[in-house]
């Protein structure tokens, strides 16, 4: 791009000695913070436009121009003398805090038009605080970029790019009006800067002139930090965290408790004298530091943080408003990390816009939705019996739950749990009960409460269909014990009627054959153990299976292991049979 040409060998992007030129070719972008869209800012100067015969000296010291003068600050046309007389006769004497005037007499009534005067001047000035709050909230805004850069204007590129320029180089005040503050840091150029890099037991610091120096055209994207003018840099490098751990030992200690060893004492006090080291470099800089525009941090965590900052006597004080945060990754602190983020943070950017956001169907049709009605008493009182009813049944303590069912003289087929539409799949206690596997109070609603298994939810499913295979054996016993005659149980989906002792009868054969091809598939391995082993000769078994074997060679460690894995089937084979 044009402005990023060098000139006399110098950059062009460097934000200390940008062009006056370049600088009036600007325009700030404001952005709408939901919608991330450019909001064009509508520039008004609005004149106070009087008529010639009215601008006596009795007209400049009225009310009239008091309160036109009002409107003009806050962007609104005048008032003609007819309005405004309209405005006063409008305007209610009770409507002014803390006045309680009676109209008796010529003074009171010059009272009273001097506090409507008053009153309608507050009004503006209190819509126009609202104006800047609603701005503030859901309009448009130089800061809503949504991304470190506060982004301008300029016929110099593209229409779908943008300069950037990073926040963390204005101060909080300079943010408010940023084109201006552009104008002040240029006037910076002979003044200095500095940046603090401390983290992992690395600290690296330096003063930074705003004065580049002076590469003459061999600046090159690899060589271009070398026109960073370092007045003073110092490193440190001190063995405070554990080889491939991460984390400082301080912070191990206050998270773990002290740790013991002699690392940890080597860590600790390696993290004190670092610490010490910095400090007495602040102080020995200290001249340097307080002509300091800016100082620049990156500190890994709040102990980092307080090495540099806010320390019993420290030189740079937490309220400072020259002390910002570098807004980017950094590496490893050191001298050329240093200049890298100096070069990084002071150079203009070209940047993407950020794309507009478009609101989904569903997000405009959650916007659309009725605000949720009001619940009366009545449906409350039937959402905390619901909740008192679906807990005892979770606890599955049958006295207890047919004791609150008596008390509430509940008819269990007939009561519905969904009173607020949600439970549309377990409507009655007994769909609820069988869906989450509650299978003695699913035997409760059956056998002592006598619930039909007949009753359908609103997908046309009755419990039955709802339970797994242990809650369906519940519904098949309560068959047997209840007889055929209960109901249509094959309409209810329950399969034949079986007692409890045919199934723990069904489990038991099924345990007993898992059991035998258990065993088979032991022997199996022992006999192929055995095939798999070559003859041997006779020897005295070695009592302690603990052997040596390193001095055996491969051959033997097999054979030994086939002996062993031998004895393991063995006596696998002999536990079962037990």
């Amino acid at each position: 791009m044009l402005f990023f040409q060098e000139k006399g060998g110098m950059d062009q992007t460097y934000i200390y000695d940008l062009s006056d030129e370049f600088l009036n070719s600007l325009k700030l972008l404001r952005f709408d913070l939901n919608t991330s869209q450019i909001v064009q800012l509508i520039e008004q100067t609005q004149e106070v436009k009087v008529k010639a015969e009215i601008k006596d000296e009795s007209y400049y010291k009225s009310d009239l121009h008091r309160y036109n003068l009002k409107r003009a600050q806050s962007n609104l046309p005048p008032v003609s003398e007819e309005e405004f007389e309209e405005l006063l006769e409008t305007e209610s004497i009770e409507d002014i805090s803390g006045s309680d005037i009676n109209s008796e007499s010529e003074s009171d009534d010059q009272n009273q038009q001097d506090l409507k005067v008053q009153s309608l001047i507050n009004k503006l000035s209190i819509q126009e605080e609202e104006e800047k709050d609603n701005d503030y909230n859901s309009s448009a805004s130089h800061l809503h970029t949504k991304s470190p850069f506060i982004l301008f204007e300029s016929p110099l590129v593209p229409e779908s790019k943008a300069i950037g320029i990073y926040k963390a180089v204005f101060t909080g005040n300079e943010l408010d009006s940023p084109h201006d503050s552009l104008m002040s840091i240029k006037r910076q150029a002979h003044g200095k800067s500095a940046i603090f890099m401390i983290g992992g037991g690395h600290f690296a610091g330096a003063i930074i002139s705003h004065e580049q120096l002076d590469l003459k055209g061999q600046a090159t994207l690899s060589s271009r930090e070398s026109s960073v003018n370092v007045i003073l840099s110092k490193t440190f490098h001190r063995y405070t965290t554990r080889r491939k751990q991460g984390g400082a030992q301080g912070a191990s200690d206050n998270s773990r408790g002290k740790a013991v060893s002699a690392g940890s004492s080597i860590r600790r006090y390696n993290e004190q004298a670092l610490a010490q080291e910095v400090r007495e470099l602040i102080s020995e800089w200290g001249e340097h530091i307080r002509e300091c525009s800016s100082i620049y941090i990156r500190a890994n965590g709040p102990t980092n943080k307080k090495v540099l900052v806010g320390y019993d006597g420290a030189l740079i004080k937490p309220g400072d408003e020259r002390v910002k945060k570098l807004p980017f990754s950094t590496k490893r602190a050191s001298l050329s990390e240093v200049k890298r983020s100096w070069y990084e943070l002071t150079h203009l950017k070209i940047v993407v816009l950020p794309e507009p956001t478009i609101k989904t169907e569903q997000a405009i049709k959650k916007e659309k939705l009725p605000q949720q009605m009001e619940i009366s008493p009545e449906q409350k009182e039937q959402e905390a019996l619901a909740n008192e009813l679906t807990t005892a049944l979770k606890k599955q303590k049958g006295p207890s739950f047919m004791k609150l069912i008596k008390e509430k003289n509940i008819n269990v087929d007939e009561y519905r749990l969904n009173t607020s539409g949600q439970l549309t799949n377990t409507p009655t206690l007994l769909h609820y009960a069988s869906a989450n596997r509650l299978v003695h109070m699913v035997q409760i609603l059956l056998l002592n409460l006598r619930a039909s298994p007949l009753v359908v939810n609103d997908l046309g499913k009755v419990p039955a269909e709802l339970g797994d295979s242990n809650t369906r054996r519940v519904f098949q016993i309560a068959r047997s014990r209840l007889g055929e005659d209960y109901c249509d149980w094959d309409s209810a989906k329950v399969g034949v009627a079986r007692t409890k002792a045919e199934f723990e009868e069904e489990d038991r054969k099924r345990e007993n054959q898992i059991k035998e091809e258990k065993q088979k598939q032991l022997k199996l391995e022992l006999a192929l153990e055995k095939d798999n082993q070559p003859p041997t000769r006779t020897a005295k078994p070695v009592p302690n299976s603990n052997i040596n074997i390193n001095g055996l060679s491969a051959e033997q460690k097999a054979k030994l292991m086939r002996e062993q894995r031998a004895r393991a089937a063995e006596a696998r084979l002999k536990s079962s049979t037990r």
